[in-house]
């Protein structure tokens, strides 16, 4: 493999890597959409392809292990003996649409996206399937779990039952806005596993027994919404902070580096409580993790210890909401995922 495929993290960060490969990946995968030199696809050959795309991956091995981790934290008892499934999963999910990461070819606008967020979209759907081959069910049995489980918190939404048949939701299929019908037969084996009693012990607290109406915590859009309402107490500047810090960390970005940013200092500056945060002097970032240049200067910047108190401050308050709460753990990773993805 030529050299100019090879990840050097002295050279450049992880980001700067990927978003410089994601267009040659999505060329030599004949996507019909990235924009690459002819020339040097052309001249890659199979055995080379496979070599880039198992390098391009290893640049996300520490993100995906980090990931992992958090997981298996986060359903304890759940997952613990399927840590190296759930990491050669989320690799998968991740190699499938790694030609897309920050490839101007699918991105919307000017805005692009760390690789912790690429990594966390791909979450909550590896999450379900591990869970499913703990369970020793196969993927189409979940997405028929899954077809079944929207329509029921439609039904469940609209008559403000539980009581919820298979009647009711062969009639009502179209509620669940999938590609999928199924027969009421089908339907039937369906919630029979559901009630089945070894079914529900591996069970995360969101997919617990439909009878007990747990299916509201399946709408969870309005789960966010609501939980960005709380949000709505932190002035812009302070949310500016949570936000980048969540979706930064796993690169390793320093604060130092967010405290350069243009669009934070301006928020800073333009808000009377925060103006005293903005330092005027000079300050040089010799070896960045984030996709600045090394040695950059910058003659203004956020305090770096502000940033850091008012991110503790925050998360601390958004992990405290969550007991509060009581949510379930996929609920949490969905609302963190928008908060990241913002």
């Amino acid at each position: 493999m030529r050299k100019q495929f090879i990840f050097d993290p002295q050279k450049e960060t992880a980001t700067a890597y990927l978003t410089r490969m994601s267009p040659v990946l999505g060329a030599l995968r004949n996507d019909g959409a990235s924009i690459a030199n002819p020339q040097l696809i052309s001249s890659v050959g199979l055995e080379e392809k496979v070599e880039i795309e198992n390098e391009v991956c290893k640049a996300f091995e520490k993100t995906i292990s980090t990931e992992t981790r958090r997981v298996i934290k986060m359903t304890p008892g759940k997952l613990d003996d399927y840590e190296d499934d759930y990491k050669n999963e989320l690799r998968l999910a991740i190699l499938k649409d790694i030609h897309k990461f920050n490839n101007p070819a699918y991105l919307k606008g000017s805005q692009t996206f760390s690789i912790d967020a690429f990594v966390r979209a791909r979450v909550p759907g590896v999450t379900k399937k591990v869970i499913g081959m703990k369970r020793g069910r196969k993927e189409y049995e979940m997405k028929r779990e899954s077809h079944v489980k929207k329509v029921m918190a439609a039904l469940l939404a609209a008559k403000g039952s539980a009581v919820i048949t298979v009647d009711d939701i062969w009639r009502n299929q179209h509620l669940a806005n999938d590609s999928m019908t199924l027969s009421k037969d089908q339907i039937w084996d369906v919630m029979a596993a559901m009630e089945d009693a070894s079914y529900l012990e591996d069970l995360t607290e969101c997919e617990a027994d439909y009878k007990e109406s747990k299916y509201g915590s399946v709408e969870q859009q309005g789960i966010i919404d609501d939980f960005m309402k709380d949000m709505s107490i932190y002035p812009e500047y302070e949310m500016y902070i949570y936000l980048q810090s969540l979706r930064l960390r796993l690169d390793e970005t320093t604060n130092k580096e967010i405290a350069c940013d243009k669009r934070l200092i301006d928020l800073c500056k333009a808000s009377p409580e925060a103006r005293d945060k903005v330092i005027y002097e000079r300050i040089v970032i010799e070896r960045p993790k984030s996709g600045i240049a090394p040695n950059s200067e910058f003659d203004e910047y956020v305090s770096t210890t502000y940033i850091e108190t008012t991110y503790r401050r925050i998360d601390r308050n958004v992990k405290a909401s969550f007991i509060k709460k009581n949510l379930e753990e996929t609920d949490m990773l969905a609302i963190l995922n928008h908060l990241i993805n913002m």
